[in-house]
C-alpha cells in the first residue's frame, strides 16, 4: 500500500476528528451557540457538500481516468477549511464556511477508496481495511493530541489543534503533487465519444440505475444517519447531559479509535471469509445493542465503554467493499462517490433529526435516535443476506 496515501487517511481522520468530534462542541460552548440544531448543523451542513463533492468528483474521475486530481484537491480543501475556522465568530458563519470548503474536501475518502481498491482488485477487503485503519490512526491522534490540547481551553486548545493539522495537510498535499504516482484508467470520455460533461452525466446514470448499489446506499444512509446521531452529538451529551470533564471526553474518543484501528487488522479477513451482506448484518445489530446500552446507562464511563466497541470497521468496510463489487474498474470513483453521497446525506438527516428532538425533548433521546435508525436498518440488512443465500439455490 502506497505511504502517501496511508498518510492522506491518516490526516483525514485527524482533521475530521476536529470538525466532527470537537468543533460541535467547541460552537456550543466558545461561541455560545444555544440551539442544538444549529450544533447538529455544523456537522450536517458540511455533509451536504461532501454529498455533492462525491458525486460530481468521483464521476469526473470515471470521466477522466485520473486520480490523483481528485486526491490533491480534498487535502487542499481540509488544509484550507481548518485554517479559516479560527478566525470565525458565529456559529452559523462556521457551518456555512465548512460546508462551502467540504465541496472539495469531500472526494478525498472516496478517491483514496478508489485509488487501494484499483491498486490491489484481488483484495479490496484487505486494502480498504488498511485504509481505513490508518484513517482511525488519525481519529486516535486527533482524539488524544487535541483532547490534551482542549483541556487547557476549548477555544485556544482547538484553534492549535486546526492550525496545525492545516498545515500537516498542506505540506502533504505538496508531497503527493510530486512523489504521488495517478492510477490512470481508460476514461469514459473517449471510450464513448462524449464530452466530459455528458460523460459525468452517463457515468452516474448507469450507477443509479444499478439496483444493487442503489439498495446498498438506501441502508447505508439509515445506519449512517444513526451512527452520525450519536457521533455528533456525542461531546455534547458526555459533557452537558452526564455531567463529564474533557479528559474523559479525551480518553472515550482516543479509546474509540484504538480500538476501532485494532479491530481493522480482523475486519478485512472477515468479510472476505463470511462475505460483505453477512458482516454488514451482524455488525447493524451490534450497534442496536451498543445503543440501546447507551441509552439505558447514566455512568459517563459506562457510556464511553459502549461508545468505543469497535464495530464501525465492520459495517464501513463491508458496504465499501460491495460498492466496489456492485461497479465495474471503470466505474469505480463514481460508484464509490454515490455511496459516499449517501453517507453524507445521512450525516444530515441523522444529527438535524437528533437536533430537533434534542430541543424539545433533550438530550437524553439522543441515542434512543441512533437506535430507532438501526431498528430499520437492521432488519433490512438481514434480508439481503437471506435474498443473497436464496439466489444460488
Amino acid at each position: 500500500m502506497p505511504p502517501l496515501i496511508l498518510a492522506s487517511a491518516l490526516l483525514e481522520g485527524l482533521a475530521l476528528t476536529l470538525i466532527q468530534g470537537y468543533l460541535p462542541l467547541y460552537v456550543r460552548q466558545t461561541l455560545g451557540e444555544p440551539h442544538f440544531v444549529t450544533v447538529a448543523l455544523v456537522v450536517a451542513v458540511p455533509a451536504l457538500g461532501t454529498a455533492i463533492a462525491g458525486n460530481f468528483w468521483g464521476g469526473l474521475s470515471d470521466v477522466s481516468g485520473k486520480l490523483k486530481p481528485m486526491v490533491l484537491l480534498g487535502l487542499v480543501g481540509y488544509a484550507g477549511a481548518l485554517a479559516w475556522i479560527p478566525t470565525l465568530r458565529q456559529g452559523f458563519v462556521v457551518l456555512l464556511y465548512v460546508g462551502a470548503a467540504s465541496l472539495l474536501f469531500g472526494t478525498l475518502a472516496p478517491s483514496l477508496k478508489t485509488y487501494v481498491t484499483l491498486l490491489r482488485p484481488d483484495r479490496k477487503e484487505h486494502s480498504l481495511a488498511y485504509l481505513l485503519m490508518s484513517q482511525s490512526c488519525g481519529w486516535l491522534l486527533g482524539s488524544f493530541g487535541a483532547g490534551w490540547l482542549l483541556e487547557g481551553g476549548i477555544g485556544p486548545g482547538l484553534h492549535l489543534a486546526l492550525w496545525t493539522c492545516a498545515a500537516l495537510l498542506a505540506a502533504h498535499a505538496v508531497l503527493c503533487a510530486f512523489r504521488l504516482r495517478d492510477l490512470v484508467r481508460e476514461p469514459i470520455v473517449l471510450r464513448d465519444r462524449l464530452g466530459w460533461l455528458e460523460g459525468l452525466m452517463q457515468d452516474l446514470r448507469s450507477l443509479y440505475e444499478n439496483p444493487k448499489l442503489l439498495r446498498l446506499c438506501i441502508l447505508s444512509f439509515l445506519f449512517v444517519s444513526g451512527n452520525y446521531t450519536v457521533w455528533g452529538f456525542f461531546a455534547v451529551y458526555l459533557v452537558e447531559r452526564l455531567g463529564a470533564d474533557i479528559q474523559t471526553l479525551r480518553y472515550a474518543l482516543a479509546a474509540s479509535a484504538t480500538l476501532g484501528l485494532a479491530a481493522f487488522l480482523f475486519v478485512g479477513p472477515l468479510v472476505r471469509r463470511f462475505g460483505g451482506r453477512a458482516v454488514l448484518a451482524v455488525g447493524l445489530t451490534l450497534y442496536l445493542l451498543m445503543y440501546l446500552g447507551m441509552g439505558l446507562s447514566r455512568s459517563p464511563l459506562a457510556v464511553a465503554a459502549f461508545f468505543a466497541i469497535p464495530l464501525y470497521g465492520m459495517v464501513n468496510v463491508s458496504t465499501n467493499s460491495l460498492a466496489s463489487e456492485y461497479s465495474s474498474a471503470g466505474q469505480r470513483g463514481g460508484g464509490l462517490g454515490v455511496l459516499s453521497g449517501a453517507y453524507a446525506l445521512a450525516s444530515i438527516a441523522g444529527p438535524v433529526t437528533g437536533g430537533l428532538l434534542a430541543d424539545r425533548f433533550g438530550l437524553g433521546v439522543i441515542p434512543w435516535v441512533g437506535l430507532a435508525f438501526m431498528s430499520v436498518a437492521g432488519p433490512l440488512a438481514w434480508a439481503q443476506v437471506v435474498a443473497g443465500r436464496r439466489k444460488p439455490a
